[in-house]
C-alpha cells in the first residue's frame, strides 16, 4: 500500500510544481486568491438570491464544469501520455499499478480543487444553520465530480487503448479534441432542447442596466436552468436527493450508486490503460518524426532559421496541436458567433449589428481570441534541451528573436484572414473591413514582437513533459503582460473615436496608423537591444 501511495506520489510531484522563481510563486498565489476571491463574491449574489435548493445547484453545475476541464486538459497531458515510460517500464511494477497511479493522481487536484471552491458555499450555509444541507454538500459532491471525471476519462481511455494504431500524435489529438467537443455540443444541445423556453428569449429577459435587474436577470436564469435540469429523469433524480434538506433512503441508493459505478468505470480505466500500456510507451515516446524532418539550407538567413523554428515545433506533438488549435479557433468562434448573430439569439438592447461598430466588435474579438492561444508566449521554452545550441552554436540572436516572431504572426494572420473570409461570406463586407483586417494583422504583429520577451530572458526549458513548456508555464502569463496592455490602448482609442463620431474609415485609417508605427518603432528598439 504504501509503494502504491509513493506511485501516486511521484505522478503528483512531477507534474503539480511550483515554480522555482519566487517572483513567479508570489504572481500564481495572487493569481489563485484572485481567482478565490472571485468565486465567492459570486457564491455571495447568488446565496442571497434567496432560493437554496437553485443555490445547490448552481454550486454543483459550476464544480462539474471545472472538473470537465481540468480532466479535459489533463488526459492529454498526463493521463495519456506517456513521458514517465523510460523511467517505470524497466522498474518491477506492473502496468496496472502505473496506470492506476497515473489516474489516481490526475483525479486528485480536479477533485480537491472542485471542494476549495465550496468552502464559501459551506460557509454560508452554516451561518445560515442550514447545516443538513451544508454536510451534503461535503460529501455528495466530490462522488459526484468523481463521476464526471471518470465517465470523461472512460470515454478518452477506449481511444487510448488503441494509441498506437494512430500514424501519428497529432491525429491522436485531433480525434481526443473531436471527441469532447462532440460530447459538449450533445450535451448542450441536449439540454436545449428540454428548455421550455427559446434561448433568445432567455437572453432577451437579461437586465443589465441596474443592479437590481442584474439580480432578477441571473434568479431568473439559475431558475430556468433548475426547472430544465429537473425535465431530464437521472438529473431530476439526482437533484431530489441532493438538494432536499434531509438524508433519505433515495439519497443513499444513489450515493451507493455512484460510488458502485465509479468503480467499475475506475476498473475500466485502467484496463484500457494497461492493455497496451508497453506499445503506447514506445509510440508516445518515438521521436521520429524529428529526426525524418528534411531541412533545405539556402543562402537565405530568414528561410534557415525559420526552417528551425518549424523543426522545433515538429519536435513535440503537443506543439503542433497548439498551432492547430491557433489555427482553428478564431474562425470557430467567428461561425458560431455571426450564427447566433444570423439567428437573433441576442437581445436587440445590445446592438450587436449596429452600422459602424459591428466589424469593430468582431476584428477584435478575433485578435483577443488569437491572442489568448500565445503561440507566441513561450518560444524559447518550447526549445527545451535544445535551446543549449542557441548558446553553443554561432547563431544569431536578432535572427532568432524575429523568426519566433514571423512563425507566429504568420499563424494568427492565417487565423484572421480566414475570420474575415467567414465574415464576408455572412454577407457583412465593406471597404473598411478591408482596413480592419491589415489592423487586426498589424496588432497581431505587434502582440507578438513584445510576448517573448520574458520568456527569452528566463525560459523553461527543464521540462519533461511538453505542456509544461506551454499551458503548465508561468511565463505565459506574464507575456500575457507584455502583449495585452499595448493591444487594449488601442482598442480604447478605436472605440473611443467611434464614441466622438469620427467617420468610420477614416477612424479606421487613424488606428492603423498607429499601429504601424507602433510595429515600426517595436522593430527598431529590438534590433538595437537584442
Amino acid at each position: 500500500m504504501k509503494e502504491k501511495l509513493q506511485l501516486t506520489r511521484f505522478f503528483v510531484a512531477s507534474f503539480y510544481k511550483m515554480p522555482k522563481q519566487t517572483m513567479l510563486q508570489a504572481v500564481l498565489i495572487i493569481a489563485v486568491f484572485y481567482m478565490f476571491l472571485q468565486l465567492t463574491a459570486v457564491n455571495a449574489f447568488v446565496y442571497f438570491l434567496g432560493d437554496t435548493e437553485v443555490f445547490l445547484f448552481y454550486n454543483l453545475t459550476i464544480s462539474s464544469i471545472l472538473v470537465f476541464a481540468l480532466v479535459c486538459y489533463l488526459s492529454t497531458s498526463q493521463i495519456f501520455s506517456y513521458y514517465e515510460f523510460k523511467v517505470l517500464a524497466p522498474l518491477p511494477l506492473t502496468y496496472k499499478e502505473i496506470s492506476r497511479a497515473k489516474v489516481l493522481s490526475s483525479l486528485w487536484v480536479p477533485i480537491i480543487l472542485s471542494m476549495v471552491i465550496q468552502v464559501p458555499t459551506i460557509g454560508f450555509l452554516i451561518v445560515d444553520l442550514k447545516f443538513m444541507e451544508a454536510f451534503k454538500l461535503f460529501i455528495f459532491l466530490p462522488i459526484v465530480n468523481g463521476l464526471t471525471a471518470l465517465l470523461l476519462l472512460f470515454i478518452l481511455s477506449c481511444i487510448n487503448r488503441y494509441y498506437y494504431r494512430f500514424k501519428n500524435k497529432v491525429a491522436y489529438l485531433m480525434v481526443n479534441i473531436a471527441v469532447i467537443l462532440m460530447l459538449l455540443i450533445i450535451s448542450i444541445v441536449y439540454f436545449a432542447g428540454k428548455s421550455s423556453i427559446a434561448i433568445s428569449k432567455v437572453i432577451s429577459e437579461i437586465d443589465l442596466d441596474s443592479i437590481e435587474g442584474l439580480k432578477n436577470s441571473l434568479e431568473f436564469i439559475m431558475r430556468h436552468m433548475f426547472e430544465t435540469a429537473n425535465m431530464i429523469p437521472v438529473i431530476k433524480w439526482l437533484l431530489d436527493a441532493f438538494v432536499s434538506n434531509e438524508i433519505t433512503v433515495q439519497f443513499f441508493i444513489i450515493y451507493i450508486s455512484i460510488l458502485v459505478i465509479g468503480f467499475l468505470l475506475f476498473s475500466f480505466i485502467i484496463e484500457n490503460i494497461s492493455v497496451h500500456y508497453f506499445k503506447n510507451g514506445l509510440f508516445g515516446n518515438n521521436k521520429t518524426n524529428v529526426k525524418n524532418s528534411k531541412v533545405n539550407i539556402s543562402k537565405n538567413q530568414w528561410s534557415n532559421y525559420l526552417q528551425r523554428e518549424i523543426w522545433i515545433i515538429k519536435s513535440e506533438a503537443y506543439f503542433k496541436m497548439q498551432i492547430a488549435l491557433g489555427l482553428l479557433l478564431p474562425p470557430i468562434f467567428s461561425l458560431v458567433m455571426l450564427l447566433l448573430i444570423q439567428n437573433e439569439v441576442f437581445p436587440n438592447y445590445l446592438n450587436i449589428t449596429k452600422e459602424g461598430v459591428f466589424d469593430k466588435y468582431f476584428s477584435y474579438s478575433v485578435l483577443f481570441l488569437c491572442c489568448i492561444n500565445n503561440i507566441s508566449g513561450t518560444p524559447y521554452s518550447r526549445e527545451g534541451k535544445y535551446h543549449y545550441l542557441l548558446k553553443s552554436a554561432p547563431f544569431d540572436e536578432k535572427y532568432v528573436y524575429f523568426s519566433k516572431v514571423i512563425f507566429s504572426s504568420i499563424i494568427s494572420i492565417i487565423a484572421v484572414v480566414i475570420s474575415f473570409l467567414i465574415f464576408a461570406l455572412f454577407g457583412y463586407w465593406e471597404m473598411e473591413n478591408a482596413v480592419m483586417l491589415l489592423i487586426t494583422s498589424s496588432l497581431v504583429v505587434c502582440y507578438n514582437l513584445l510576448t517573448p520577451l520574458y520568456d527569452m530572458k528566463n525560459p523553461s526549458i527543464e521540462w519533461e513533459n511538453p505542456s509544461a513548456a506551454i499551458k503548465s508555464n508561468p511565463n505565459v502569463l506574464i507575456s500575457l503582460l507584455y502583449g495585452l496592455p499595448l493591444l487594449i490602448m488601442v482598442t480604447a482609442i478605436h472605440f473611443g473615436l467611434v464614441w466622438f463620431s469620427v467617420q468610420p474609415l477614416m477612424g479606421a485609417l487613424i488606428i492603423l496608423m498607429i499601429a504601424i508605427a507602433i510595429n515600426a518603432i517595436l522593430i527598431n528598439r529590438l534590433k538595437l537591444n537584442l
